[in-house]
């Protein structure tokens, strides 16, 4: 059993050598199995060769309002040669004098989705990367990037983006929380997966799959939208954590909240263009029941639906040939994945209905419980240098995003982005 959503694969012995061979760490032939494994998350290729620099254009959007960003947009240029560059000025109040192989100047502000398409259509290379005017990376970090291209599946690679701990609360909460970083594993993108998505604020990919392929239309969540219409098991999108570029934080409380209103705010647009795909649970309905029936304040029942969840898994395995432990360390694991899911939605997407409720005390009581359970584990995990900040700016962080995402259902006049996609049945693979 691996890969995110979790899949059951049955080995021939030969199949099961391959694997043991993957697991001590030896490079592995390519295989059917391989790639069946690859598809599903389970394991993660490392990056092959990277390309020549004359194969790939490295494109940068920017909007910029002061000499100030003129300048770090040249420090940008210089950071990423011999790539060739394409800046695309979208627009900004003062004139972008950078030393770039071509400046492209937008007549109107038009968003960071038309920058890019505007800056590919000037790409003649078969790779390019997109990189934003705030970003610290190098031309041999982007590189390294593309040795994924070796895999004629992966259609585009993103890295790590990190920010480092400062002396301001943003700084230090962004540090462990911030949206653009999706951690310290690898994974294969796309809805449901350990990374759901990553940022384009680094996204090298083939020039033939993002020409045009930004929805203009949004100003947010462009980048999301394109990575989950995209993806398939013929054009897979990686991320590739051992690259790590840095991003600064946002510059106050009142921006960083802005950020995160406008990002759930895109949910709701996301969700018309791709339906269910924003969906604020998305688990198995055993798993799921426990902490629901806990937070309603059952406890009896939850306990039940525990034990409930704790059966079904046993016979959702009972062919796998798994020990009775390592299926009850699954049941576990299934139960506590489930339980983080519903108190994010809890505390994020369904907080205003809690707010509307909480005279009510078990209502008040069902959403500090989560929270509270949301904000330990958070602690525990990450360790934030200033855990006096890191509490309230973790529950604003939420609720400006579920302000934004209700925002988004008033304005589109549909709720399916609040509502949960749960089912009763089990993934299984090949």
């Amino acid at each position: 059993m691996a890969g995110t959503p979790g899949t059951f694969f049955r080995l021939t012995e030969k199949g099961s050598q391959i694997v043991d061979s993957v697991e001590a760490g030896h490079p592995a032939a390519d295989s059917p199995l391989v790639d069946r494994l690859i598809a599903a998350g389970a394991v993660h290729p490392v990056p092959g060769v990277s390309i020549p620099v004359d194969q790939l254009t490295v494109v940068i959007p920017t909007f910029a309002r002061s000499d100030d960003d003129v300048m770090r947009v040249r420090a940008l240029v210089a950071a990423l040669a011999p790539l060739p560059v394409v800046v695309v000025d979208d627009a900004s109040p003062v004139t972008v004098d950078v030393d770039a192989r071509r400046v492209v100047r937008l007549g109107v502000n038009s968003g960071p989705g038309a920058a890019r398409n505007a800056g590919v259509r000037e790409v003649a290379t078969p790779f390019v990367a997109f990189i934003d005017d705030d970003v610290e990376v190098t031309a041999d970090q982007v590189l390294e990037l593309s040795g994924h291209f070796t895999d004629p599946n992966v259609a585009c690679v993103a890295p790590r983006v990190s920010t480092d701990v400062g002396r301001t609360f943003v700084s230090q909460y962004e540090a462990v929380r911030s949206p653009l970083d999706m951690g310290p594993a690898p994974a294969r993108i796309r809805p449901g997966s350990l990374v759901p998505y990553v940022p384009s604020a680094v996204l090298v990919a083939r020039t033939s799959a993002v020409t045009d392929a930004f929805d203009e239309s949004l100003r947010f969540g462009e980048d999301v939208e394109f990575e989950w219409r995209s993806v398939s098991d013929s054009a897979q999108c990686r991320y590739e954590p051992t690259v790590v570029c840095r991003h600064p934080a946002r510059p106050s409380i009142a921006a960083m909240l802005k950020q995160r209103f406008q990002y759930g705010r895109s949910a709701a647009d996301i969700d018309k263009r791709l339906p269910w795909s924003v969906a604020p649970i998305r688990g198995n309905l055993f798993h799921v029941l426990p902490l629901a029936l806990l937070l309603a304040g059952q406890a009896f029942w939850a306990i039940e639906a525990a034990f409930v969840s704790v059966v079904f898994t046993f016979v959702a395995l009972r062919r796998t040939g798994l020990s009775s432990r390592k299926k009850s360390a699954i049941a576990r694991l299934s139960i506590a994945v489930s339980s983080r899911h519903v108190a994010t939605a809890v505390t994020r997407e369904w907080w205003p209905l809690f707010l509307v409720f909480s005279a009510w005390q078990p209502v008040s009581f069902a959403y500090w419980l989560a929270a509270s359970g949301l904000v330990l584990v958070d602690i525990v995990k990450l360790r934030p240098v200033n855990i006096a900040a890191f509490v309230p700016l973790r529950l604003l962080d939420n609720i400006a995003y579920g302000a934004g995402v209700w925002a988004g259902a008033v304005r589109t006049r549909s709720v399916r982005c609040l509502l949960p996609r749960l089912s009763v049945g089990q993934r299984r693979g090949g």
